[in-house]
């Protein structure tokens, strides 16, 4: 079995990528989880949800309201729950939102099953402002 030490990135390649544009670090971020989940898959390692909720979903101060959002989008998840609560098929949501994966899709849906209060509660605040 091969094993990814990640403390064994050298300096050099560390200093490249904080050098890169953050666009640019934000896409090899992306590619990174991504090759993870896959790898995890073809492994047959047991990802649980909330190793794909956490790598995914993020809460930042001052993006949308500090709500949980899709990694480095301002999608929050309570937006992508309402819409699927409403009807909107997964594949319906990746058209709509071309900037997300269906990673991002199963990690909102996790994330959901693990903090529902939170999402129902936000999704309760916009229909009140509405």
């Amino acid at each position: 079995m091969a094993t990814l030490h990640i403390h064994k990135v050298s300096d050099k390649v560390a200093q490249a990528y904080l050098n890169t544009p953050l666009k640019q670090q934000q896409r090899l971020k992306r590619i990174i989880e991504e090759s993870i989940l896959l790898w995890t898959d073809a492994s047959g390692y047991q990802v649980t949800p909330t190793f794909v909720y956490e790598t995914v979903i993020q809460h930042t101060t001052g993006v949308c309201g500090g709500n949980a959002c899709i990694r480095n989008t301002r999608i929050p998840v309570w937006t992508l729950v309402s819409l699927h609560s409403q009807g909107a098929t997964d594949n319906e949501l990746l058209e709509d939102y071309p900037s997300l994966i269906q990673r991002d899709l199963d990690a909102a849906w996790a994330y959901y099953q693990h903090h529902k209060d939170e999402i129902d509660q936000a999704i309760a605040a916009q229909d009140d402002d509405d």
